[in-house]
């Protein structure tokens, strides 16, 4: 009968698992007696990463195939993801098409916590994340595709802005002919007044495409920076 040897090097990927969880769950228990602010889903990061085995709400796996991003980035790009929670999608996105990416968000322990995953997938030398507030964010006009996930406005009433504002902010990251993928609050389906918001941003963006995600309760939107 032959036997499998597990290897620490060739087998890095299962290997480490269990110790990157307890490193997870040691941040998550730092939040809980440390964190005053809000934070998500009972205490545990709002995302999921499947290919890591860490728990959350939202699966980065099943966003990336919804919002089409296998398609939509490419190696070259420059990606930024704001509001980006624990920045997984950023991560997983340069995990799949080798791109650079950044994400901020808020809170320090969700960073902390994509840190961790970025190392264990090897790609921290093409990401990184950072524990700032959008407003402070100072970001240079080079992104070539902005990531706004439901984060024109927060739960926590950190970052409320008039949307305009928002989409302000997002054009001033973003290099001429840049992409801004953008999805909606389940809130705004159907809300008139975000639909004439909407209409009013031409002289900022063009709508390339809109589909429906999450079963109808959300749109994602595809908007192109003006030349």
């Amino acid at each position: 009968m032959n036997h499998h040897v597990t290897h620490e090097e060739s087998d890095w990927f299962v290997h480490g698992l269990p110790a990157l969880h307890r490193r997870i769950q040691s941040i998550l228990q730092r939040q809980r007696s440390e964190y005053g602010d809000y934070y998500y889903f009972y205490g545990q990061p709002y995302q999921a990463l499947g290919i890591l085995g860490v728990y959350g709400e939202r699966s980065t796996e099943e966003r990336f195939d919804t919002y089409r991003l296998a398609k939509l980035i490419k190696s070259e790009d420059r990606v930024l993801d704001i509001g980006c929670n624990c920045g997984f999608v950023a991560l997983y996105t340069s995990y799949r098409t080798g791109c650079y990416a950044e994400g901020i968000d808020i809170n320090p322990y969700m960073i902390e916590i994509g840190d961790q995953c970025s190392d264990y997938l090897r790609v921290s030398d093409r990401v990184k994340l950072s524990a700032t507030r959008i407003q402070d964010f100072a970001g240079q006009a080079d992104f070539t595709v902005v990531f706004s996930f439901a984060t024109h406005w927060t739960d926590d009433e950190n970052y409320r802005v008039p949307l305009r504002e928002h989409f302000e902010r997002c054009a001033s990251y973003l290099a001429p002919g840049g992409l801004l993928i953008f999805e909606t609050h389940a809130a705004d389906v159907g809300n008139a007044q975000f639909y004439d918001a909407i209409n009013t941003f031409s002289d900022m963006f063009s709508v390339e495409d809109k589909w429906d995600t999450d079963k109808g309760t959300r749109h994602l939107y595809l908007f192109r920076r003006n030349k």
